[in-house]
């Protein structure tokens, strides 16, 4: 048959776990995944695939798996497979500095050729997320190609998306090619047969045509129900087997195998865009993420933050390895939320905040010296709203003035954890299907549905636990509440804030008594008034200090009545800490003197007259020590929750909540001084029945 007669067909998969992800996942995406494809592929020689592996991914096959890593280069020798690069730790490519972009793009071509004996010519989008400015980079980077959807075509009127074209930024061309939506739904989803007869109306007898899955690797087996449907009922084989049994008219071609046989079209020039999917998650563009949700931004600036200061070290070993830290920090997936956990799943958030503190460590390791203490001013979220850092060799912490002084940024560095990694409880399209059915049909007996269509649900009663927040979830939430509040109002949201407190602008001052060696302390202080009624005015002060060289952070508030008449007022100071495994016995509460009839750090409860709480992580190995100077009333109690992933919808423990209360009387004059110190505390090595204990995650 002539090649104008020919159908060709490119299969491309993406592989990928997050850096982070707990290890059981990427073993059983392995066996379940990753391997079963590689076995069906190398009894079908004829069939040619396109395979991309991050390289989160390829360290843990190369540490674990090693004899993969052979049985790769061998398909890549006998010309049976392509290997995409792509940037190293799959970040979303275009909110990462140029840099790093081609730095990170060459770094994974390097270490391909070392594994695989080849140097990619073409790569993989992370998400498939465009704007027209990439093909400088990417082309600069060394790529000649990649996949994108065809949605990104048709946004621009184009049909028949049967080829590949050409585009170019600044004179720097880069071909792409059309992936094609209907295949994705297709493929693995539907009977092998209806992929065939797909291709088999699409032929035309003038001219060839071609058409491209590139997709996620993990929707062969690793996908709910796709294991069964994929290999234990044959699907790949007989998929396999009929492409051989029509490639006379019908031919599996690699990208490049395809550009060798025809010229581009174009130009073209795309906008920004991603598969239909994720433009529905986003709202259309995918940096709708970083607006809609705060705690991906923090994340994102305290990235990029790290990256200008970088550029101080000029080189050395320790740039590269702060640079490294930071490329591992930008991996895509606790950033964003859609059908996956993604941004919902505490422990990628964590691993995000790990990766970036230790670079932070290591960089200020070598501009600051030890101990010292900083302090910068800056509209660090880019918000129009100056918000202040204090840094020292300890300590990491980001206070916003306009929301009162609260405290959005909580890291203790030698740990390399961020205890404000927390997450606010927000509507999200999904849980109005939740409200309307709270589970889905199964799919029948002989059929896998998309995740994309499923809507199951994995545990029953989970609206009891759908609640939203009234106001982001952060660290030193100064409140003034009603007395007859009770904690289950409060932890639902459900509650009567008293006077003008609540997250209100407040005038601050530093106080910095660092010397010019860096050792000494900064202090900073937060005023604001408000009237909890008539003729009854308070003023708030709240003082935060850090400390070169110390473990501990020091606050205190003054509340004085400016009022004409007596103030009584139950005053609380709120704080959310992301620990990350709420029941699990090796993470609790302890207070000194007392038992607790359950202590896991999900657990809700009161307590009187406190004056000493400790909190254990014996995942991350550390403890918090809070310590009052005042017994106050401290209330706990989980925040959880409701998100989709590939399972379905869960509830996926967040993060605790403290609130600790105290009863004022204040005559017109009087003033009250409260005092909180927290010290923060690196625990014994862990034993191996705590760190098997990390597997289960979402209790």
């Amino acid at each position: 048959m002539k090649a104008g007669e020919k159908v060709y067909f490119v299969l491309a998969l993406h592989n990928h776990q997050p850096v982070g992800n707990l290890p059981h996942v990427f073993e059983e995406n392995f066996k379940i995944a990753y391997e079963p494809f590689v076995e069906v592929l190398e009894r079908f020689p004829n069939i040619k695939v396109g395979m991309h592996y991050t390289g989160s991914l390829l360290e843990w096959i190369e540490e674990n798996r090693p004899d993969f890593i052979d049985r790769l280069r061998g398909l890549v020798a006998r010309g049976q497979v392509e290997i995409l690069g792509g940037a190293y730790y799959e970040p979303i490519l275009p909110i990462i500095p140029d840099e790093d972009k081609i730095e990170q793009i060459r770094f994974m071509s390097q270490r391909l050729e070392e594994l695989l004996g080849t140097r990619p010519r073409g790569m993989w989008l992370a998400e498939r997320i465009w704007e027209p400015h990439l093909p400088r980079p990417i082309a600069t980077a060394g790529m000649e190609y990649l996949p994108i959807d065809d949605a990104h075509f048709e946004a621009m009127g184009y049909k028949d998306l049967d080829h590949y074209y050409r585009t170019e930024e600044e004179g720097w061309p880069l071909d792409i090619f059309p992936i094609n939506e209907q295949l994705r739904y297709l493929i693995p989803f539907k009977p092998p047969e209806e992929s065939i007869n797909f291709f088999r109306e699409k032929q035309d007898r003038r001219r060839p045509r071609l058409f491209v899955l590139a997709d996620d690797g993990e929707k062969f087996g690793g996908w709910p129900g796709t294991y069964k449907a994929v290999y234990e009922k044959g699907w790949l084989e007989r998929f396999f087997s009929l492409l051989e049994e029509n490639r006379e008219w019908l031919e599996t071609v690699t990208f490049s195998e395809y550009r060798s046989l025809f010229k581009p079209r174009g130009p073209v020039y795309l906008p920004a865009g991603s598969y239909r999917e994720m433009k529905e998650w986003s709202q259309g563009f995918w940096r709708n993420f970083l607006t809609r949700y705060p705690e991906s931004n923090r994340m994102h600036k305290k990235m990029l933050a790290l990256r200008r200061r970088l550029d101080q070290l000029k080189g050395g070993e320790q740039y590269q390895q702060a640079r490294r830290l930071i490329w591992a920090g930008q991996c895509n997936c606790a950033y964003w939320h859609g059908v996956f956990g993604g941004l919902y799943l505490n422990f990628l958030r964590s691993a995000v905040w790990e990766k970036l503190l230790q670079a932070e460590r290591l960089i200020d390791s070598v501009l600051e010296g030890e101990p010292f203490v900083r302090v910068e001013t800056e509209d660090r979220s880019y918000s129009g709203q100056e918000e202040i850092q204090l840094s020292s060799d300890r300590f990491t912490l980001l206070l916003s003035p306009h929301l009162g002084g609260s405290l959005w940024e909580l890291s203790w560095r030698p740990g390399a954890v961020n205890l404000l990694a927390t997450l606010t409880r927000r509507p999200e399209a999904y849980h109005q299907k939740l409200m309307e059915q709270t589970a889905s049909p199964a799919p029948p007996e002989d059929q896998v549905a998309s995740i994309h269509h499923l809507q199951a649900v994995k545990e029953e009663g989970l609206l009891e636990h759908l609640h939203y927040d009234p106001y982001p979830r952060g660290g030193l939430i100064d409140h003034f509440l009603d007395k007859e509040m009770t904690l289950e109002e409060f932890r639902k949201g459900h509650y009567r804030e008293v006077g003008g407190f609540l997250l209100r602008p407040a005038e601050y001052a530093i106080q910095n008594g660092g010397s010019p060696g860096g050792a000494g302390e900064v202090k900073l202080i937060f005023r604001r008034e408000g009237e909890l009624e008539e003729n009854v005015r308070l003023l708030l002060e709240k003082s935060v200090v850090l400390r070169a060289g110390e473990d501990r952070i020091s606050v205190a508030y003054l509340i004085e009545n400016r009022g004409r008449e007596r103030a009584e007022a139950c005053f609380a100071v709120e704080m959310n800490l992301a620990f990350l495994a709420g029941y699990d016995d090796c993470c609790y509460y302890e207070i000194p003197g007392r038992r607790l009839e359950e202590r896991h750090l999900a657990s809700m409860g009161a307590e009187e007259s406190v004056e000493e709480l400790i909190m254990v992580d014996g995942w991350r190995r550390f403890k918090l020590t809070l310590r009052f100077d005042r017994p106050a009333v401290f209330w706990r109690a989980p925040i959880e929750t409701v998100s989709q992933s590939e399972g379905g919808m869960e509830r996926v423990y967040q993060q605790s909540l403290l609130l600790f209360r105290w009863d004022l009387l204040l005559d017109r004059g009087g003033r009250e001084e409260l005092g909180i110190t927290m010290a923060f505390e690196s625990l014994a090595e862990k034993g191996a029945e705590q760190e098997s204990a990390k597997e289960e995650v979402r209790g």
